[in-house]
C-alpha cells in the first residue's frame, strides 16, 4: 500500500522543495519511506526523482510542481514507475500494487507527447476498464516533465483521494485529509471513484470515467489506516471510531475499574467505550521516539521493538485494577500478546478484558492493500477460548460485522470488509 500527494502550485516561482515535506510528515503514519518526483529548475524541463525515508531533513530540489507516494514495506516496482520518450518523462504512482503499473507508464508518456493528456488518459484507463480489470486497477498519480499532474481514484474506492487548496495559489490532491491541514489549505472536495483531476499551468479538468463496479471504502481506512484528525470521504475518523467503541461496550455486561487504548489508534474507540459504561478513561502508555505503526511493519523484530516503543506502561495507571482494554483490530495478536504480559508481569493488573473494535480477520486482502497473511493471523487459526489462552487474558471480546454494518449505515457508507470474510455494504 501506499498514498499519494501531489502540489501544484501556479506561479513558477514557488519553490515547493521544503512544502512537500511536511505534507509527507503529515502521511508518515502510512509509511516511512517516500518516491518524491518534480521539475527541477536547474535542470530546464527534466524530471528528477528521489527515494528515502521521510525526515525533516530531506534534501529536494522540486520546483514548483511535485508529486509523490509515501509506502512501507510493499515493493516498491509495484507501487512506483517511469517512462520517458521524444523530450517527455513521466513518473507514475499507485496506491497499491499493480502488475500493469509499468506498461501504463510507458502508454501515458505516448499520449503525454500527443497532447491533451486528460481527454486521452480517460480512454486509456477506459481500454483497461474493458477487459475487465474494473476490481484491479488502483488509484494512480502521474507526473510529466511538462509539469502536468493526473491523480485518479480507482473505480473500487477501496482508499480515499481529496482535493485542497492553497488560496488560488496551490492545488493539492491527497490521500488522506490531514496532508493538506498541514499545508495550510483546504479542503474543497473528496473525489469520487472512477473521477480524475488533471493539472497543468492553464488547466485544471475532471475526467469522469464510467466503470461497472460498485465502490466500496476498505474498512481498515476507518479503523486503522488514516489518522483520527482525518476526514475520509466526508467522514470524521475520529467520531467513526468513538461510535465503534460506544458500540462495543453495549455489548459488555462486566465490569472494570479504568478504560485503556492501544495507542495511538485505537484512544478514540476507548473513549466511546469509557464514556458509555461510565469509567475513567486513562492514558496507560507513553510512546518512546517517532510513531510507528506497527501492523504494517513486516519484519518480527521490527514489529516487536515498535511494539515496546510505543507501549511504556504508567503503572500508577494501571497497577492492582480491573483493565478493559480497547484496540481497533487484532492480525497476528504479538501487539496484545506483549502488552498482556507487560500489564500482568510488570505492572501487575487484576483483570485484563480486551475488546476489538471490529470482527475477527480471516482472510488476506484480495486488493492487496495491506500485506495479510491467513497463516499467521490469529482468529483465522484459533478459537476464541485458544486466543484468549496464549494471549494470557481474563475475555476476548469482537465487534460483529452486523454491528459494524450498522454504524457504516449510520454514516452513509459502503466499506469492503473481504479480509474480515464478509463484504460489507452500509449505506
Amino acid at each position: 500500500m501506499s498514498s499519494l500527494l501531489t502540489v501544484y502550485a501556479f506561479d513558477e516561482l514557488w519553490n515547493l522543495s521544503n512544502t512537500i515535506k511536511y505534507g509527507l510528515l503529515a502521511l508518515s503514519h502510512r509509511g516511512s519511506n517516500t518516491v518524491v518526483c518534480g521539475v527541477e529548475p536547474s535542470t530546464k524541463g527534466r524530471l528528477r526523482c528521489y527515494g528515502g525515508e521521510i525526515r525533516e531533513d530531506l534534501q529536494l530540489q522540486v520546483g514548483n510542481v511535485v508529486a509523490a507516494a509515501v509506502y512501507s514495506d510493499s515493493r516498491l516496482d509495484e507501487l512506483y514507475s517511469s517512462c520517458s520518450g521524444d523530450g517527455v518523462e513521466l513518473a507514475l504512482f499507485s496506491e497499491r500494487p499493480w502488475k500493469r503499473l509499468g506498461e501504463l507508464a510507458c502508454e501515458a508518456v505516448k499520449i503525454a507527447r500527443e497532447g491533451d493528456i486528460w481527454k486521452s488518459f480517460a480512454n486509456l484507463i477506459t481500454m483497461y476498464l474493458q477487459h475487465n480489470e474494473a476490481e484491479l486497477i488502483p488509484s494512480l498519480l502521474l507526473i510529466t516533465s511538462n509539469k502536468e499532474v493526473l491523480a485518479w481514484r480507482s473505480p473500487l474506492g477501496l482508499t480515499p483521494l481529496v482535493l485542497g487548496g492553497y488560496g488560488f495559489d496551490m492545488a493539492i490532491i491527497s490521500s488522506e485529509s490531514v496532508a493538506i491541514d498541514i499545508l495550510g489549505g483546504e479542503v474543497k472536495r473528496f473525489i469520487r471513484a472512477g473521477e480524475g483531476i488533471y493539472i497543468s499551468k492553464y488547466l485544471v479538468r475532471n475526467i469522469i470515467v464510467d466503470h461497472g463496479a460498485k465502490p466500496t471504502l476498505c474498512l481498515f481506512e476507518l479503523l486503522y489506516l488514516a489518522r483520527p484528525d482525518a476526514v475520509v470521504d466526508g467522514v470524521s475518523v475520529y467520531l467513526f471510531r468513538k461510535m465503534l467503541g460506544e458500540k462495543l461496550a453495549e455489548n459488555f455486561k462486566g465490569d472494570v475499574d479504568v478504560v485503556v487504548g492501544v495507542p495511538e489508534t485505537a484512544i478514540p474507540y476507548a473513549i466511546g467505550f469509557a464514556q458509555r459504561i461510565g469509567k475513567a478513561f486513562d492514558i496507560a502508555f507513553v510512546a518512546t521516539g517517532g510513531k510507528r505503526r506497527s501492523m504494517i511493519l513486516s519484519d518480527p523484530l521490527e514489529k516487536l521493538i515498535a511494539i515496546h516503543l510505543k507501549m511504556n506502561p504508567v503503572r500508577s495507571a494501571l497497577e492492582g485494577k480491573r483493565v478493559a482494554l480497547i484496540d481497533d483490530s487484532m492480525v497476528t495478536g504479538a501487539t496484545l500478546k506483549t502488552v498482556s504480559q507487560i500489564l500482568r508481569y510488570r505492572v501487575g493488573v487484576k483483570e485484563l478484558h480486551v475488546f476489538i473494535a471490529s470482527p475477527p480477520l480471516v482472510a488476506s486482502c484480495p486488493y492487496r492493500l495491506l500485506n495479510l497473511d491467513t497463516r499467521t493471523m490469529l482468529t483465522a487459526n484459533l478459537s476464541t477460548d485458544t486466543a484468549i489462552k496464549y494471549l494470557e487474558v481474563d475475555t476476548l471480546h469482537f465487534l460483529s460485522k452486523e454491528d459494524v454494518d450498522a454504524i457504516a449505515k449510520r454514516f452513509g457508507l459502503r466499506v469492503c470488509g473481504r479480509c474480515f470474510g464478509s463484504n460489507f455494504l452500509g449505506g
